[in-house]
């Protein structure tokens, strides 16, 4: 039997409805590994001591519905919240913030490359701060400043 979720974890069966819904949403290709293969889910425990109470309800309850519902469903589920446009108020309002806050918990995970699985180097991002060259410019700026 699974202990309750704790604000910094998830259950197992949330952790695989995350990676079920994150796959619908990245499903990665030949560069780029889908979001289950990027094994994430660990990173959940970053977020969710931050989140509001019940914005973390709602996605741990998200997460353990994910774990459990045809794949046809978690689609049309976020296919629903992406449409948000089409619904009228305030059905759009609920939706709209479903639909950032499934994208936003999956791509923050994703994109952030935390474990240094590959995602940076496929898109070309590399954000290391080189000091020297830093101070190198701003001698050379100020010394164009001076002439």
């Amino acid at each position: 039997m699974e202990t309750a979720p704790s604000p910094k974890n998830l259950t197992p069966t949330q952790a695989r409805g995350l990676d079920r819904l994150g796959d619908i949403l990245i499903p990665g290709d030949e560069d780029l590994p889908s979001f289950s293969q990027a094994n994430l889910t660990g990173d959940m425990s970053r977020m969710l001591p931050y989140m509001n109470e019940a914005d973390r309800s709602s996605l741990l309850l998200l997460m353990t519905a994910c774990a459990f519902l045809p794949t046809f469903a978690i689609r049309a589920l976020v296919a629903l919240a992406a449409g948000w446009r089409r619904a009228p108020e305030p059905v759009a309002g609920v939706l709209r913030m479903a639909n950032i806050g499934i994208k936003g918990v999956v791509h923050s995970l994703y994109w952030s490359d935390l474990h240094h699985g590959g995602i940076h180097p496929a898109i070309g991002y590399n954000a290391t701060i080189n000091e020297a060259a830093y101070e190198a410019s701003l001698k050379t700026a100020n010394q164009q400043e001076e002439k």
